[in-house]
């Protein structure tokens, strides 16, 4: 069977008054074999804030010319704005059919878009479900020796967005896992304070310190002291304020706690 651009390479040339009708017909024959077998050569890409035409072409992977010269970027002179369509060659030999849809969808003489939009009418997507709380491969150890004197919750008001351990000013505090410091200083009513970071968006706090034994860009192992008891910043008393933060958000650390 001859190939899409070889018949439209002869309708170009054989048939220059009739190019129009015939190439619709063409068009609409192929593409519709295309869609009902989805194996349609590119994918629609709605452009995301902040993307580009090489952010998108890694997304798919596929070179950033490919993208560009599917949808003919070169001349244009604005940016890419939010919400444009974009159709990406699912490989780079796909090119050329691609850029033929996206010039057919611009005269409006594409017989895919009628299709799609029939196809996307009758699809139903499931409703996304909500991701349960990443559980950490090791467990937490305590920072520090004794018993929470206030727990997570609303106090006065305001979130209490961790747990109070009290102990002796200097008593040594240990990471509760092992990870990467990403914080050590002074924080407005949290005092001194040292954040770790345990990958996979999963943070602890360590606040209120007499003194911070690590710094930024440190790897620590659990167990490791990485501060000092203190009553720095709002405390009523030598103690830790110890917080557990995923995806930034606090989160009851004694749900981590053995």
């Amino acid at each position: 069977m001859p190939s899409l651009f070889s018949v439209l390479s002869r309708a170009s040339a054989h048939h220059p008054l009739n190019r129009r009708p015939f190439l619709l017909a063409v068009l609409l024959f192929f593409f519709q074999s295309a869609a009902c077998a989805n194996e349609l050569p590119w994918v629609e890409h709605s452009v995301l804030r902040g993307e580009t035409a090489d952010s998108i072409a890694a997304k798919y992977a596929v070179s950033s010319k490919t993208v560009e010269r599917a949808n003919e970027l070169a001349a244009r002179t604005e940016p890419l704005k939010t919400g444009e369509k974009l159709l990406v060659p699912k490989k780079e030999s796909d090119l050329l059919s691609t850029l033929a849809e996206v010039r057919a969808r611009r005269r409006g003489e594409s017989p895919l878009s009628s299709i799609t939009r029939e196809q996307s009418k009758k699809v139903s997507l499931p409703a996304p479900r909500k991701s349960p709380l990443p559980r950490p491969a090791e467990p937490f150890i305590r920072p520090l020796a004794g018993r929470i004197t206030s727990p997570y919750g609303m106090r006065g008001g305001r979130l209490h967005d961790g747990v109070d351990i009290p102990a002796p000013k200097g008593t040594p505090i240990v990471a509760s896992r092992p990870g990467k410091v990403v914080f050590s200083g002074t924080i407005q009513g949290f005092g001194r304070t040292v954040t770790i970071d345990h990958g996979d968006g999963m943070k602890t706090r360590y606040s209120h310190n007499s003194a911070n034994l690590v710094k930024k860009g440190d790897v620590v192992r659990q167990g490791q002291p990485i501060a000092k008891v203190g009553r720095t910043g709002r405390a009523t008393c030598t103690h830790v304020h110890f917080s557990v933060l995923i995806n930034g958000k606090p989160i009851n650390p004694e749900k981590y706690l053995r």
